[in-house]
């Protein structure tokens, strides 16, 4: 029988509030559960209190945990009691557990949970925990009880003993086994194991991990199918265990079956008698009960529980005589105890004790159940209800003077009996009166069903929130009928039958379909209303609109996706920026050195290594093609922000774009005139285009059709919240891609930007095209959408800032700085010669820079930081330019130029970073004198930025000349 609750509970409560932890005690101890709490709110104390309480060789009952902790979650509190105390229960009390988390939960061996805000939940939870868990424990007791019986039985029955050496082969073959297999011995040795088994579990990865699993263990028992000779198959009980020789090494194994075939059956027939037994005993009126051959009582039908109020649990042994009446006990007892030694049958009347205290006479009957060789296998015994019939036997043997008496005695308790259902009657009517009125004008949707879920009364709030004038539009309907489809189904086939049999719940979720046709999320409290005898009156229901906190809920859900989603890119671009700053370092020195060889091979005996440094030079130029890829991913390129015109952009790509995708695919494009004009670096737009037609055609081994649009485009707020682009809301120009190829399903979609993604063949992408777009426009202020559905193509639309005719005034075109042309150096040499200071962390790109500009003539001292570089303007160097790099070690090259200027105000500064400009400079326009080079560079780029400023500065135009603007986007004065 299931166990009982221990009288005081042991609890081990995993909680930070101490309230919390205070109001579960609470609620334990006023549904009757005496409690010994012990709270901790840390994974360290957490994990002592285990290790004290198996040092101190005792357990807790239950361990109660709150998801959300201050140093771990739940998650893993579960697995540390797994670890340490597998088999105390463990149960989850949190304020906010989604579903999701609670299944994770249970299949890794909670017991249950349950929600802060559903306490009343806490006790039946905590109840049925602990129960399960000794009813498993008594269970693997008994299971382990019976494998010891099995054994001791299998030692003293007629075996079949093989025995095997450590290979597994057969070394010997008894009588016992010739009978059973039909092999002799001859036939059987040498043989492996798995002769004796069935074809199908001859298996010898079976047969090697069943001797494994005995050589570990010593001793080891299985029941598996066995085949004879003759193909007779039987199923046997297997002991296989090891012996081993003086030194502990395996020496053999002994192998001993028994066929159980018959045993097998009769443990199935028994299970069918016993479950007909149960199904007859449960189906009868009386109280049914079954005992063991010694008579004590182990099976009780629920009539029985239900009548006498105890507990299965409590049912053992003699304990049944305790609701026997105290007078009829020792008659009672010697009636049965003498059938128990006779085996003869049993009858007696007795009276039993009912749940409420009060005696009624039973007739108690029980036979024996004989064997075929007639012993006793069980008792069955009835009792049966004749209280009214004894009753009526004392009745017929008292005086008719008696009787009269009692008639007359019953007729008047009758009649006073009358006058108080009268009275309660008339009270009822005046209660239910007033609950009526009450009902009525409650500001609360109330509504009550009958037993078949019919409504029976709305009040005032329920029709004006479904949104009906009057009850007779409402009234005799099914409840069903105001609920979705699936609602309704799980209402008539879980949650109705449910309240039936609890006779309440509280806060159930449902969905109501409102006249209108809206469906509101709504959550139900229901009970059950019942007359003086138990039967059903109605269920009384209040409804409580939850649909605006639900959307509440849902919407910040997306905007927390949205969040995690922006700070996600984020961090990928600062990686990919960095990584692609370093790499611009590095190429910068590879670069250079190209540079300087090719210029020191110009010889036509040394035209073969020209080649190979020309080759190496072209990789070292596609590589800074790549990091530039990087760069516009990171939203770190330099841009060159203008007016565009997208249909003109388009039209002009048309014939490139369609050289591009083949005949196999048709290029159309929707551009209407009206189209304003989009602030963005044309050539990356171009760029843009180009790979997302590049990624269409893709999608379209077989062929198929492109479209590209334009089109105006006023974002609200609404449009943009979330976006993880930052867009800003206005007006914007949006340029659609869209093809007919296989489409891409949603979880391809969230990865779509990640950098080096790509769903292409090895070598057929490199997964930049879509980070490289999404960069591009990121950093523009625009924003990327992409629709699409597997099987049904793509669309990917870019939203760009529209330009109001202001971007750009008096900036150069693209506003960059004018580099020095090629020929600038003509006829200028004698003002070009000087002194620069270059400063450079990185001693590749230094010693590649330093031979750039001696080759060009000019004197240069070196520094690796910015600290010797003013230590040896301070000593005397009398430098005409400072040439240095932005990202050094402690001082960068913005404060280091401010320190030299501070110093010598008319001395330029040329820096070099492998950054955007704007990642690393700031924003707006450098001071006068200042210039910026981005890495890598060629060292003639070097070379001519270093002399055109030399002479610019010689020729009157020197640092307190005319401001240069700085390569990068310029301040946006777009909608």
């Amino acid at each position: 029988m299931p166990s009982a609750m221990p009288s005081a509970v042991t609890i081990l409560h995993l909680e930070d509030s101490p309230l919390d932890c205070e109001l579960a005690c609470a609620r334990l101890r006023k549904a009757g559960i005496s409690c010994d709490v012990t709270r901790v709110d840390t994974r360290a104390a957490f994990e002592a209190a285990l290790v004290k309480a198996a040092a101190d060789g005792r357990r807790f009952d239950l361990i109660l945990a709150d998801f959300s902790l201050p140093d771990f979650d739940g998650l893993e509190a579960l697995g540390i009691a797994k670890a340490r105390a597998p088999e105390t229960p463990f149960l989850f009390l949190s304020g906010r557990m989604g579903e999701e988390t609670a299944v994770s939960a249970l299949k890794l061996g909670a017991r249950d949970y349950v929600l802060k805000q559903r306490l009343a939940h806490l006790p039946a939870a905590v109840e049925r925990a602990i129960v399960e868990a000794r009813t498993l424990a008594e269970r693997r007791l008994a299971e382990e009880n019976l494998r010891r019986l099995r054994q001791a039985i299998d030692d003293i029955r007629d075996y079949a003993i093989v025995t095997l050496d450590p290979e597994g082969r057969i070394t010997s073959w008894n009588e016992g086994s010739r009978r059973l297999f039909g092999h002799t011995e001859e036939e059987a040795l040498g043989h492996p194991l798995s002769l004796l088994f069935a074809p199908e579990e001859r298996c010898a990865e079976n047969i090697r991990g069943l001797l494994a699993s005995v050589a570990e263990k010593e001793r080891c028992e299985v029941e598996w199918i066995h085949a004879a000779r003759d193909g007779r198959r039987f199923f046997g009980s297997t002991v296989l265990t090891v012996a081993r020789d003086a030194t502990g090494a395996l020496a053999a194994y002994s192998v001993v079956v028994r066929d159980i075939t018959d045993r097998r059956a009769s443990e199935i027939a028994l299970r069918d008698s016993e479950a007909k037994f149960r199904a007859i005993a449960e189906s009868m009126p009386q109280l049914v009960w079954s005992a063991p051959p010694d008579g004590l009582p182990d099976y009780y039908n629920l009539h029985w529980f239900a009548y006498t109020g105890t507990r299965p649990e409590a049912m053992t042994g003699t304990a049944w005589m305790e609701v026997v009446h105290p007078d009829d006990r020792a008659r009672t007892a010697a009636l049965w105890t003498s059938a128990v030694r006779s085996g003869g049958s049993y009858e007696v009347e007795y009276r039993l004790r009912g749940a409420e205290g009060r005696y009624r006479w039973f007739l108690g009957r029980a036979v024996p159940l004989r064997d075929g060789d007639g012993r006793i296998t069980r008792w069955f015994g009835t009792c049966t209800d004749i209280d009214d019939a004894v009753k009526a036997r004392a009745a017929q043997a008292d005086a008719r003077e008696d009787l009269e008496r009692q008639v007359a005695e019953r007729t008047a308790e009758l009649v006073a009996a009358n006058r108080r259902l009268l009275g309660e009657v008339a009270e009822r009517q005046r209660a239910q009166a007033d609950l009526s009125a009450l009902y009525t004008k409650t500001p609360v949707p109330l509504h009550s069903l009958d037993a078949e879920g019919r409504l029976l009364s709305v009040s005032d709030r329920w029709l004006e929130f479904m949104g009906y004038e009057s009850r007779g539009q409402v009234l005799g309907r099914n409840i069903t009928e105001f609920m979705p489809p699936d609602v309704a189904r799980e209402h008539r086939e879980h949650r109705w039958p449910e309240l039936l049999r609890l006779g309440a719940f509280q806060d159930m979720p449902y969905r109501l379909v409102k006249r209108s046709g809206e469906v509101a999320d709504v959550l139900v409290s229901a009970r059950i209303e019942r007359d003086g005898w138990g039967g059903f009156l109605r269920t009384m229901a209040a409804v409580v609109d939850v649909s605006a906190r639900l959307r509440a809920e849902a919407e910040r859900e997306r905007a927390e996706e949205a969040l995690r989603h922006s700070q996600k890119m984020d961090a990928l671009g600062q990686l990919t920026g960095g990584i692609a700053h370093d790499f611009n370092n590095l190429l910068t020195a590879i670069s250079g050195n190209l540079d300087l060889l090719l210029s020191r091979l110009d010889t036509a005996e040394r035209g073969d290594l020209r080649d190979y440094a020309s080759h190496a030079k072209v990789g070292a130029t596609r590589a800074a093609g790549l990091t530039q890829r990087l760069l516009a991913f990171a939203r770190r390129q330099p841009l060159r922000p203008d007016a565009t015109e997208p249909c003109v952009l388009v039209e002009g790509m048309e014939d490139l774009l369609r050289r591009t995708v083949g005949e196999q695919v048709s290029i159309a494009t929707d551009c209407p005139p009206d189209v304003w004009a989009a602030w963005c670096d044309s050539n990356q737009l171009e760029i843009a285009l180009l790979n997302l037609v590049v990624n269409a055609r893709d999608a379209m081994p077989d062929g198929g059709r492109i479209t590209i649009t334009a089109a105006n485009a006023r974002l609200t707020a609404a449009d943009v919240a979330g976006d993880a682009s930052g867009a800003a809301p206005g007006d914007y120009v949006v340029l659609t891609v869209a093809d007919t190829g296989m489409g891409m399903p949603p979880d391809i979609i969230k990865r779509a930007f990640d950098p080096f993604f790509t769903t292409k063949p090895i070598g057929q992408g490199t997964g930049l095209g879509l980070s490289q777009v999404y960069g591009f426009v990121s950093q523009s202020h625009g924003l990327v959408r992409i629709d699409s559905e597997a099987g049904r193509g793509t669309a990917v639309r870019l939203y760009l800032p529209r330009c109001d005719g202001e971007e750009g005034v008096g900036l150069p075109q693209g506003g960059a700085a004018v580099p020095v042309a090629d020929g600038a150096m003509d006829g200028v040499a004698d003002n070009t010669a000087g002194t620069v200071l270059l400063v450079e962390d990185e001693a590749l790109v230094r010693m590649v820079a330093v031979q750039a500009l001696e080759d060009a003539g000019l004197d240069v001292v070196e520094a690796s930081d910015g600290t010797e570089a003013l230590e040896l303007l301070d000593g005397g160097l009398r430098a005409d330019l400072v040439v240095t790099d932005v990202g050094l070690p402690g001082m960068n090259g913005r404060q280091l130029a401010e320190a030299v200027r501070e110093r010598r105000p008319e001395l330029g500064v040329l820096f070099m970073t492998g950054y955007a400009y704007d990642a690393t400079l700031g924003t707006g326009i450098l001071e006068p004198g200042c210039e910026v080079l981005q890495k890598p560079f060629e060292t003639t780029a070097l070379v001519a930025r270093v002399t055109g400023m030399l002479a610019n500065m010689r020729g009157g135009g020197g640092a307190g000349g005319a401001g240069t603007l700085r390569e990068s986007v310029p301040e946006r004065h777009c909608d």
